[in-house]
C-alpha cells in the first residue's frame, strides 16, 4: 500500500527528480534543483536573523556595549554597494579574513602537524601484531611520502636513496585511492538510504 502522507510524497518526488539527472539534464531536475537552492537560501536568511537576535541583539540589550562594534562591522559590509563609501567595507572584510585565517591555521597546525607527528612517533611495537603492522606502515608511509617532496637535494631521487621517494609516491597514490573510494562508498551509502526510503516509507513494499 502506497503512503498517503503528503510530506512523504513530496520527499519521494524530489528524490526521483534529483535522480533523473543521472539519465540526462531535464526540467524536472531543474525544478528540484531550484527548490533546493530556494529552501537553502531561505534557511540561511532565517538562521542569520536568528543568530543576530540571539548572539548579538540579546547581549546588546543586556548592556554589553562591546557588541555594538559587531553590529557596526556588519553594517559596514553593506557599504560595498555605495559608490562613494564602498571602501569602508574593507574593514569588516579584513577582520573576517584575519580572524578566519588565525582560527584555521591553529586548527591546521594541531590536526595536520601536531597530531600527525605524535601518531608517527608512536611506538612501532604495539600490544598486538595487527597494531604493530599498522604502526610500521604508518611510519614508513609518512617518512617516504615526505621524502618524495624533497627537491633541494639532488641525490634524494637517485641511487639507493631514490627508492624512498618512489615508495612515497605509491603511498600517496594509495592514500588518494582510498580517499576516493571512501567518498564513492559514502555517496552510495547515502543514496541507499534514499532507496530504502522510497521502498519502505513511500511504496511500503519492504
Amino acid at each position: 500500500m502506497v503512503s498517503t502522507d503528503p510530506q512523504i510524497w513530496i520527499a519521494a518526488f524530489l528524490t526521483l527528480a534529483a535522480t533523473s539527472y543521472a539519465f540526462r539534464d531535464n526540467k524536472v531536475f531543474k525544478f528540484a534543483e531550484n527548490i533546493f537552492i530556494g529552501v537553502a537560501a531561505g534557511h540561511l536568511v532565517v538562521m542569520g536573523v536568528k543568530n543576530i537576535r540571539d548572539y548579538g541583539w540579546a547581549h546588546l540589550a543586556q548592556g554589553e556595549i562591546i557588541y555594538a562594534v559587531v553590529f557596526l562591522l556588519g553594517i559596514l559590509l553593506y557599504t560595498r554597494y555605495h559608490k562613494e563609501y564602498y571602501w569602508l567595507y574593507r574593514y569588516p572584510i579584513a577582520f573576517l579574513v584575519g580572524n578566519g585565517i588565525g582560527i584555521s591555521i591553529r586548527a591546521a597546525i594541531h590536526s595536520d602537524f601536531t597530531v600527525q607527528i605524535a601518531q608517527t612517533a608512536s611506538p612501532l611495537i604495539a600490544s598486538d601484531a595487527m597494531g604493530t603492522i599498522n604502526n610500521i606502515i604508518l611510519f614508513i608511509g609518512v617518512v617516504t611520502a615526505l621524502s618524495h617532496f624533497i627537491f633541494t637535494y639532488e641525490g634524494m631521487h637517485q641511487g639507493v636513496l631514490g627508492y624512498a621517494p618512489k615508495v612515497g609516491r605509491w603511498m600517496i597514490l594509495l592514500a588518494l585511492g582510498a580517499s576516493f573510494g571512501n567518498t564513492v562508498m559514502t555517496r552510495f551509502g547515502m543514496y541507499q538510504g534514499r532507496v530504502v526510503f522510497l521502498l519502505r516509507e513511500w511504496l511500503q513494499i519492504i
